[in-house]
């Protein structure tokens, strides 16, 4: 059967393969989560015209049990004061209210009234025009009814969740075309009660009260069915004309939700996506498909999410893997509150990496702050790079230029068996990637300098593998907040072109590597073609280029040549 959005007036509820999901917010603000699986009939379900009958009829049964988990949910809190509790039932006693009186005027007004006027303004016209006419007259009494209950305070909630159902239901937001979802479950029954009304009073069966009964109940189960596969025809179609005829009713019981509102469908559709049975939650423990609509709206209203951000942060919290993340049903509330204020962090542009103070690098979690570079998923393609070379090759001396945090020099002991020299200009960073290597256990030579002239004159490397700064300086102020402010500048600024770093390094780099001894940069974008010429300006080989999990040439690697790289250099300067 159809997916069904069943709006509430605080909250909604979504019924998706045999699994009902409410969720709701309370006037305190607490949202919650409560399910019930649901058997279907797959084999009536879903065959043609039969399944418009299961679409209405089951519909009203699942807004039922949506009301009741409703309201089991609501019974919980026994010490909640009386006026809050008629609070909260307020808006369903008002709804049920209004049923009555539209059942005593629809009486009224759309039995008796129509037929009293319209037989008299139009006494000498034939039977059938007259019953046109009444059928056209009690349309517009109940079009105008729906009208009116649009702007009525106690259901602009419902019209608002299930504005949020046609958000969720279409997939899109932008304009009130695209937020139009025919088939909602509210639209079809307007639908319904409009084209019924209508057909029942132009055909106006007079034969005898129980004649009339079934025979006009036969030609409303009949509309249900035809309704449905027309508004199925129409969600189906990408015609916009389609789309724009069913304005005229769904507008009717849609309003553009808020934030909150969106949220709180948005922790239903989580729950169904991620689980397949329900548990019911302590009071004071928070749904984790709450914790995540919540996480995700904030993230992506500051234009800084990512999927994997949400996870990262509720897994650290935590204190668990991703994996096992999937698995977490609730928090407590202070997990909640540390959770949200890092999500906070999160989306003022602060990097993972800061707000916990480490990075998980190459299987590796690694400390880091403001001194140093927090290393990238684009630096673990140049350590593997750069181990394929050392198995290759059995390249055993390593020197990592700008070392940072430490992550290329320790990631390549940590899984080669080589001697690693560790080299920056920072003091600051050194500390970090001294703390790192220690408490990694592995064994690096860490070095204060400037490139390569506080090495010894003489000291020659298998390997030099470097991942420098490479941004050019008049690009730094137009980085992300993420790079800018929380990563330091000596980190960043590669000179006026970004090639600085690379120019010095492949300079002085030939007097410092054994014969046939390799070279790996990491690069920025556009700048790979950019290196390569450098590298072969000073006699590099088997120079080659790799490009990144985005497609983008991050990696670029050369071998020293046979000629005499120095002086060829040189004359060429």
């Amino acid at each position: 059967m159809e997916k069904i959005v069943l709006p509430l007036s605080n909250g909604v509820g979504i019924y998706d393969k045999g699994r009902l999901c409410v969720s709701t917010i309370n006037y305190h603000g607490d949202k919650r989560v409560e399910g019930v699986v649901i058997k279907e009939n797959k084999k009536i379900l879903d065959k043609p015209f039969l399944r418009g009958f299961v679409y209405f009829f089951y519909g009203f049964y699942l807004y039922i049990k949506c009301l009741i988990l409703q309201l089991d949910d609501k019974e919980e809190n026994k010490t909640t004061k009386t006026t809050e509790k008629l609070g909260f039932y307020s808006d369903y006693i008002m709804a049920i209210a209004c049923l009555v009186i539209a059942f005593l005027l629809g009486f009224l007004l759309l039995g008796i009234l129509p037929r009293f006027i319209l037989n008299r303004l139009f006494y000498d016209t034939s039977y059938y025009f007259n019953s046109f006419m009444i059928a056209l007259f009690r349309v517009g009494i109940v079009y105008c009814v729906f009208v009116i209950l649009k702007f009525c305070p106690f259901m602009s909630g419902i019209y608002s969740f299930n504005g949020a159902g046609n958000q969720f239901m279409s997939g899109k937001t932008d304009t009130l075309r695209n937020r139009t979802y025919p088939l909602n479950f509210l639209n079809f029954f307007v639908n319904v009660s409009i084209f019924s009304l209508f057909v029942i009073s132009l055909i106006a069966i007079n034969i005898n009260f129980i004649a009339n009964f079934f025979i006009n109940l036969a030609i409303f189960l009949v509309l249900i069915s035809l309704i449905y596969e027309g508004l199925r025809f129409v969600t189906l179609s990408k015609i916009l004309f389609f789309k724009d005829i069913a304005l005229v009713t769904n507008f009717l019981v849609c309003n553009k939700p808020n934030t909150t509102q969106e949220e709180v469908l948005m922790s239903a559709k989580i729950e169904l996506s991620n689980f397949n049975d329900f548990e019911k939650f302590d009071k004071n423990r928070i749904a984790i498909s709450t914790l995540y609509a919540e996480m995700q709206t904030k993230l992506k209203n500051s234009e800084k999410f990512d999927e994997s951000d949400v996870d990262w942060i509720v897994a650290t919290i935590l204190n668990k893997n991703r994996a096992e993340v999937k698995l977490v049903r609730s928090v407590s509330q202070k997990e909640y509150r540390d959770i949200m204020r890092a999500c906070e962090k999160r989306a003022k542009g602060e990097p993972l990496s800061s707000i916990f103070g480490f990075v998980d690098f190459y299987g590796l979690r690694l400390d880091v702050n403001k001194k140093v570079l927090s290393p990238r998923m684009e630096t673990e393609l140049l350590v593997d790079e750069a181990l394929k070379k050392i198995r290759e090759y059995d390249l055993t001396d390593v020197l990592d230029m700008c070392t940072g945090s430490g992550a290329i020099a320790i990631a390549i002991a940590k899984y080669y068996p080589c001697k690693v020299t560790a080299v920056d200009v920072s003091k600051g960073a050194l500390a970090v990637a001294q703390n790192n290597a220690q408490k990694k256990g592995v064994k690096i030579d860490l070095l204060q300098s400037d490139l390569f002239k506080g090495l010894k004159k003489n000291r020659k490397y298998d390997i030099i593998i470097s991942n420098p700064p490479y941004i050019k300086s008049g690009d730094i102020e137009k980085l992300d907040v993420e790079v800018k402010k929380y990563d330091p500048r000596i980190a960043l600024d590669g000179g006026q072109d970004g090639l600085e770093f690379y120019r010095n390094i492949i300079k002085d780099a030939p007097k410092h590597l054994n014969k046939k001894g390799w070279i790996f940069f990491e690069v920025g974008l556009g700048q790979a073609q950019q290196v390569k010429e450098l590298l072969e300006e000073d006699g590099f080989d088997d120079i080659g280029i790799v490009k990144d999990y985005n497609k983008i040439e991050r990696i670029v690697y050369g071998r020293t040549g046979k000629r005499n790289i120095r002086e060829n250099s040189k004359n060429k300067r």
